[in-house]
């Protein structure tokens, strides 16, 4: 026991020498003195080696997490910087739709909520929106549009307001869209001349003979479509004239045979135009009543006194004689 107490003081007494050279001794003496760093932060003291032995210190700086700059975040997370349309909400941005951004969507071309006041008039939601104070311009500042044509509600005296310029839909100028406005109104009218002329019906349809519309202008007199042209229908082809019927002088072959204005020769026409009647001591022998009635019957020997009488020797007064 007294062995072992004396072993005990005598390490204490060596350690507490070595203790004394090592960092306590003169300054500058020999390889016991260290360098320590006085940058601020600097990290604990690491020992090595046998304790019996000489002592060698190295100092290892702290890293300090708050001089990590952000562009060294983002290289070590892998993230690139971001930027308004990347779909990603950054720093300074209220939105970001990416390929929605716009200035009528939701969120501004600028990564802004859309605001009224902010120049981006938002669709379905603001009129208009011209980005300043001024109320008595074209924009309201509650984007509306000031009262009267063209702010898309109807107004006292409008008939309709779609709030737009466009000429050629169902409402023009605050008044439904009709034919004879001077407007052709796309898919309902073909044309629009106020009135009628010789290239627009009274209905905005485009004239043309055939389409039953009988249009003064154009130099009709009648528009009776397919029946034009058909005898006795009352409308020529051409919608010109009356056409083919009985009575208009001309024998129209073959629904007439005859024309009562205009008979064949030695012959009269009935008023329904299909038969003739001879002139008396004429015969019509040959039964082609466009030539009329070509025998005279009080001469002809092979046709004396009517057709197919055969005289002998002649005919005299429609009668044979020897």
């Amino acid at each position: 026991m007294l062995l072992r107490r004396h072993r005990m003081l005598v390490l204490l007494a060596l350690l507490a020498c070595k203790f004394d050279a090592g960092g306590l001794g003169e300054e500058g003496s020999g390889a016991a003195s260290t360098s320590t760093s006085s940058t601020a932060g600097s990290g604990p003291l690491t020992t090595s080696g046998d304790p019996s032995g000489p002592q060698s210190t190295s100092t290892t700086p702290a890293t300090d997490v708050g001089s990590v700059s952000d562009s060294d975040s983002a290289t070590t997370t892998g993230d690139p910087p971001g930027s308004c349309g990347d779909g990603r909400l950054d720093g300074g941005e209220a939105c970001d739709d990416g390929p929605a951004n716009g200035p009528t969507k939701p969120c501004t071309p600028l990564c802004q909520a859309n605001v009224c006041g902010d120049g981006y008039p938002l669709a379905k939601a603001e009129a208009c929106d011209d980005g300043n104070q001024d109320d008595a311009d074209g924009c309201r500042n509650d984007c509306t549009l000031p009262k009267g044509c063209g702010n898309g509600e109807m107004d006292e005296g409008e008939a309709c307001d779609d709030g737009n310029q466009i000429d050629t839909d169902g409402c023009i100028a605050c008044k439904k869209a009709v034919c004879g406005d001077g407007y052709v109104q796309a898919n309902v009218e073909s044309c629009d001349d106020v009135s009628e002329t010789a290239a627009c019906n009274a209905d905005c349809s485009l004239a043309q003979c055939g389409d039953e519309k009988f249009n003064a202008s154009a130099g009709e007199v009648c528009d009776l479509g397919l029946k034009n042209g058909i005898y006795d229908s009352g409308c020529g082809a051409d919608c010109k004239t009356m056409g083919p019927y009985c009575g208009d002088g001309i024998v129209d072959m073959p629904d007439e045979k005859c024309e009562p204005a205009a008979p064949p020769p030695f012959a009269t026409c009935a008023g329904d135009c299909q038969s003739i009647s001879c002139l008396p001591d004429r015969g019509n022998c040959d039964g082609n009543p466009a030539n009329g009635c070509e025998i005279d019957t009080n001469t002809n020997k092979n046709h004396c006194g009517e057709c197919d009488h055969d005289c002998a020797v002649k005919c005299v007064g429609g009668s044979c004689a020897f």
